[in-house]
């Protein structure tokens, strides 16, 4: 009996962590990096924290909350090039969680501009279409192909993005592997049991 209720312990321990367990996923999406975070059975986190870090030196670049529908979105930095991103998601209750994003991810993705940089740039931007007025500019083929690179990497992601969710989603033990397993466990319980009255009788 106490074998049985020890079990039963195991398994009620073991199905609550499961339910609580935290999931974060995150694409790219043309400027933004758009990060989706739930609970097991699609349950979304609402006012999670997600912090974004550099991929290689865990830096902090930024850190948001997550809406009710438990998205968030921020622009690509910088640094996701170069690095890549670690995002972590902490959803209280010591629910936590991470989803690491490589450099490739963001080839095609530009990259978010700070408002000095901007501001360098403006003058430049503005003088030329005056130096080259009346001129056709042909394109190097090596960024033809980084361009069509970029593009396909962001329609692959586009349509593997769907299907990522979906696995990640059913990741969780469903009620019917929960109510097997329980089933098995009092299957063997029953042939102990029998054996061990054959033996005493």
């Amino acid at each position: 009996m106490r074998i049985l209720i020890a079990t039963l312990v195991c398994i009620l321990a073991a199905t609550a962590a499961s339910a609580h367990r935290v999931n974060i996923f995150a694409l790219v999406e043309g400027q933004e990096v758009v990060v989706e975070c739930s609970y097991s059975k699609s349950k979304p986190v609402m006012g999670g924290r997600v912090q974004v870090l550099d991929g290689a030196t865990d830096a902090v670049l930024l850190e948001g909350t997550t809406t009710d529908a438990g998205v968030f979105r921020f622009p690509v930095p910088e640094a996701a090039r170069q690095h890549g991103l670690r995002l972590v998601l902490i959803a209280g209750e010591g629910h936590q969680n991470e989803w690491r994003m490589e450099p490739a991810e963001f080839g095609g993705a530009p990259a978010a501009v700070s408002p000095s940089t901007a501001k360098a740039a403006s003058p430049a931007a503005a003088a030329a279409p005056q130096a080259g007025a009346g001129t056709t500019q042909a394109i190097n083929p090596a960024e033809l192909e980084t361009i069509v690179r970029a593009a396909v990497r962001a329609e692959l992601d586009a349509k593997l993005a769907p299907l990522r969710r979906a696995l990640l989603e059913d990741s969780g033990p469903r009620l019917q592997d929960v109510l097997g397993g329980i089933g098995w466990i009092f299957g063997l319980i029953g042939v102990a049991a029998y054996f061990g009255s054959r033996r005493h009788g």
